[in-house]
């Protein structure tokens, strides 16, 4: 658990708590034990840029195993429609690890521990605006995701029933 301090409407400090998600506990590069935080919006902003850090670290995971899956059956399809399949699907896993912007990700949780650190005043204006900015990244990446990771199993299974069918 993780206490939380915020300063409500009036300037008064509220104490809470909130539990972290076994997930975003495996990522610790931002840790902060006690939040001093100026609005809910910084707070709830702290929240999901820590979730969709989880989320990229998940990504990159998942990433090398899809990947690992195309490398085992790639060479069983050259010189077929299949293989070109393959290779495109490899591409497509390379750009979605260009798509991620871990630079912007890692200067809004900074900005917002600075913030929650009474280091720096709030802005919550530039703090929305990179806020919405991964937001709509995040949606995107996760949208392809899905797509590439959905055309590699498929190509896997293919690959898996023809290796079947010779055997």
């Amino acid at each position: 658990m993780t206490a939380i301090t915020q300063k409500n409407d009036h300037g008064h400090l509220a104490h809470g708590h909130r539990v972290r998600s076994s997930l975003s506990q495996s990522i610790q590069k931002y840790p902060m034990d006690t939040m001093l935080l100026n609005s809910s919006r910084t707070l709830q902003f702290y929240v999901v840029a820590k979730r969709w850090s989880a989320d990229l670290e998940f990504f990159r995971l998942e990433s090398s195993f899809l990947q690992h899956l195309l490398d085992r059956y790639i060479d069983q399809f050259i010189g077929q429609p299949k293989w070109q399949q393959m290779v495109k699907a490899s591409r497509d896993l390379g750009e979605l690890e260009r798509l991620v912007d871990i630079d912007l990700l890692t200067h809004q949780l900074t900005q917002l521990e600075l913030v929650a650190e009474d280091v720096i005043p709030e802005d919550v204006d530039a703090l929305t605006a990179s806020q919405v900015k991964l937001e709509q990244l995040m949606a995107r990446l996760t949208h392809r995701f899905r797509d590439v990771k959905q055309e590699v199993f498929t190509l896997v299974l293919d690959a898996r029933a023809a290796e079947a069918s010779t055997d």
